[in-house]
């Protein structure tokens, strides 16, 4: 399960639920398996005009930090073109994101 933090621990926080790499944040639900990149990225939910929503203005929810994608090396079947000779070459395979190295902080709620 994902890494749990309060921003002040003790105050009110958003409703929100972890299911595998799917975080849902006052009803905004943030697939971290789709929005994994190549860098380390931080989704902000935020809350404005009674809504909550993912980026833009308003007041936190909560960040969450979704790690770099993690690559292996395997080899391949064919060289790169132009190479001389058989095989021989390397395939970076993206390998699942792990839920537990997802971080959750969460903001209190605004009075």
């Amino acid at each position: 399960m994902a890494r749990i933090e309060t921003k002040q621990p003790g105050q009110a926080v958003a409703d929100f639920s972890v299911n595998g790499h799917l975080i849902t944040v006052s009803g905004v639900q943030v697939d971290c398996r789709a929005m994994q990149q190549d860098s380390e990225r931080i989704v902000e939910v935020r809350q404005s005009g009674g809504s909550a929503h993912v980026g833009g203005d308003g007041a936190y929810l909560a960040h969450i930090t979704i790690p770099a994608k993690v690559y292996i090396e395997v080899p391949s079947e064919e060289g790169e073109e132009g190479e001389e000779g058989e095989g021989g070459g390397v395939e970076r395979v993206a390998q699942e994101l792990d839920p537990n190295a997802v971080a959750i902080t969460l903001w209190p709620l605004a009075n």
